[in-house]
């Protein structure tokens, strides 16, 4: 019995090690490799890391017994890992107290750990000059400096860290999800402090010189080693899960989270590959079975590499699916009193829940776009956060910002300016987003919004020509009416008189001109109900606006059509706007100036609200930049005027409808003074 627990004890502390060697050498090199190497802390972490995997290394040859103890080799083995032993915790302190929230408090702690390194230091190389293994194991007393020195630099490179990370944060904390882990690490490793002393102090002295050791003090030794390096792995199994899930010392977000997501995985297969290693080093069997059985371990693990890389690629297409599938945009738009938005809606879902793991999201637009589509779609947000909406954007249009802790915005876009914003909470898993997800949420975004404003535009087109059918059916009738029942039997009338007066010619002149009267009146009266119908049925363009260009037409229109409607027009126009004006088709001026019409239309009727004797003023300017605007300001009761409902069929939904099929825009806003403004832009070259 005591043989298998010494076995059991031996070969659980070198499978520790090894486990502890392979972790920490795996987090160094993806912190150097994928952090930025331009920050303290990722230089700290990464060396810190690397050194810690290079102590466990020497630690895990020597207790395995792979060279002589009374070599030189042994020697300068146990010198690096002491000189490692210093340094490490160094690193670490200062790492861990910058995530300490304590800016203050950073500057004297750095000072206190370089002056405690370099102590420990010149302690070791001068005052008690460290002995040599072989030295230091035929002793007859334990070497003070491990007693009095060394222990005391451990606790404080250790428990510093955990007392500032204790502490409550003041002000913005960015890395406020990872203190828990952190935390945690920083718990473990004082815990591994206090085993680490309690070795020193007790179980050390009892096997030195090596001559009185015993089975028991042995069993002992490996014990207290297969503890500390317990605990040290459970520090590391924290650090690593704040570091690959909360950019921890890699100071950056990550470009990519497949390959960080499996830490888990790294951490799973260094336990079975350590145990397996450790137990087949101690197994009294031939190498060649050692060998056969590693490399049956790497197929295994391979393999099952590749099993997940098939399951998370399942995964990855199943959460595209509502991307890349059919909107049903036809039966969208066939069906009758359908959500118009629903399909936008359950896509955003898809991208919020699916894709990105977010515990809330909210997409805004900011463009006006046709058919009453809400302002806003939200997945899981409350109105407790919607001062974050309203956030300044720092960075470049197209670019992410960080509004606070929890909290992204990117300013969605396309050719033609900002079309909204998107703003993201934190993820439910309590990890920050990848650069990718970031990527996936801008372009999905931007998507989004794209179909929604196709399907809009679509359904205003469907309606519209719906509309214009039914207009078109009913117009038909009534004039196929007028003309049968009105101008047909006034034209039949005055035929009728004048073949009367030609057939009399006995009539008097006075009879005569009273017949020629009545047929003239019965022919005026026709003419003037078929050019009724025939203005009912066109609405031709303005002269001014074939031959003069755009800004003439709207210029000529203020001054002839709404110069009572207003108690001041101001007119303005940018210089060479009427040159570049003139070089649009004639189809896209027409449905600008028919826009700007219809908006300055509104305004007339609605500005004054209900009351007749309101002072009422617009102002029209054409702007020249990348586009022709033309804006339309009144300083009338506000927007509720200028949005009118659609009105005869020509109301600013039509216009909005016409101007995105040019490949134009209109958009309705308040004024900060009072009043609409009206905003026509459309691309020209």
């Amino acid at each position: 019995m005591s043989w298998w627990l010494d076995y059991l004890v031996y070969t659980g502390a070198q499978a520790i090690s090894l486990f502890n060697t392979v972790t920490l050498l795996w987090l160094g090199l993806t912190v150097l490799l994928t952090g930025d190497r331009r920050k303290p802390a990722t230089i700290a972490g990464g060396v810190g890391l690397l050194l810690g995997a290079l102590f466990f290394l020497g630690h895990t040859l020597l207790i395995a017994h792979t060279v002589d103890l009374t070599s030189p080799v042994v020697n300068v083995v146990w010198r690096v890992m002491w000189f490692v032993a210093v340094i490490a915790p160094f690193f670490w302190g200062l790492t861990i107290f910058y995530y300490s929230g304590d800016p203050a408090a950073g500057k004297w702690v750095r000072r206190a750990l370089t002056a405690a390194a370099l102590f420990m230091i010149m302690v070791m190389a001068f005052v008690l000059p460290l002995p040599s293994l072989t030295e230091f194991m035929i002793a007859p007393v334990v070497a003070p400096v491990i007693a009095w020195v060394y222990v005391p630099y451990l606790f404080l490179c250790f428990t510093l860290p955990l007392i500032s990370l204790r502490r409550r944060m003041r002000g913005r904390d960015p890395f406020r999800r990872a203190r828990p882990w952190l935390i945690g690490a920083a718990a473990m490793l004082t815990l591994a402090v206090v085993s680490f002393a309690f070795a020193a102090y007790t179980i050390v002295p009892r096997a030195i010189p090596i001559y009185i050791l015993t089975a028991d003090v042995v069993r002992e030794l490996y014990l207290a080693d297969a503890v500390v390096g317990g605990f040290i792995a459970l520090s590391i199994i924290l650090l690593g899960r704040a570091v690959v899930a909360n950019s921890v010392i890699t100071e950056r977000l990550q470009s990519n989270r497949g390959f960080f997501m499996r830490w888990r995985n790294v951490v799973g297969v260094a336990v079975l590959g350590s145990g397996f290693v450790a137990l087949l080093y101690t197994l009294p069997i031939k190498p060649i079975y050692s060998l056969m059985l590693t490399a049956m371990l790497a197929v295994v693990a391979y393999a099952m590499f590749n099993w997940r890389q098939y399951v998370e690629h399942a995964e990855f297409m199943k959460r595209l699916d509502p991307f890349v599938k059919s909107l049903h945009l036809h039966d969208h738009l066939l069906a009758s009193g359908a959500d118009s938005w629903r399909e936008s809606r359950e896509l955003f879902t898809a991208l919020c829940r699916d894709a990105l793991g977010a515990e809330r999201a909210c997409l805004l637009f900011d463009a006006s776009m046709p058919g009453g589509v809400p302002p806003r779609i939200d997945y899981g947000w409350r109105a407790e956060y919607d001062d974050r909406l309203n956030a300044p954007i720092a960075a470049r249009v197209s670019e992410w910002t960080r509004l606070d802790d929890d909290h992204w915005l990117y300013a969605l876009a396309d050719s033609r300016g900002a079309i909204g914003r998107l703003v993201l909470g934190p993820k439910i898993n309590d990890s920050d987003y990848a650069v990718q997800e970031l990527q996936v949420a801008a372009a999905c975004g931007e998507r989004i919004l794209d179909a929604l404003a196709g399907e809009q535009l679509a359904r205003v087109a469907v309606q519209l020509l719906r509309q214009r059918i039914a207009q078109v059916q009913v117009m038909s009738a009534q004039h196929k009416r007028i003309l049968h029942d009105e101008a047909l039997p006034q034209i039949h009338l005055a035929l009728l008189k004048v073949e009367a007066v030609r057939a009399f010619d006995q009539l008097d002149d006075a009879a005569r001109d009273q017949k020629l009267d009545e047929a003239a009146q019965a022919l005026t009266q026709a003419h003037r109900r078929v050019s009724a119908l025939v203005r009912e049925m066109s609405n031709a363009a303005p002269i001014r606006l074939e031959s003069e260009g755009l800004v003439a037409a709207l210029r000529s229109a203020l001054d002839h059509d709404f110069r009572d409607s207003f108690d001041h027009i101001a007119w303005q126009a940018a210089d060479g706007v009427n040159e570049r004006a003139k070089q649009l088709p004639l189809f896209v001026s027409e449905v600008v100036f028919y826009a700007a019409q219809e908006a300055i239309r509104n305004a007339a009727r609605h500005g004054r609200g209900g009351d007749a004797q309101r002072p009422l003023n617009l102002a029209v300017s054409v702007e020249n930049g990348a586009g022709l605007r033309v804006l339309i300001d009144d300083d009338g009761v506000g927007r509720p005027a200028a949005r009118s409902a659609d009105h005869g069929g020509s109301g600013l939904l039509f216009h909005t409808a016409m101007l995105a099929v040019v490949g134009g825009t209109l958009s309705v806003e308040d004024r900060s003074g009072g009043g609409t403004r009206v905003t026509i832009a459309v691309q020209a070259d």
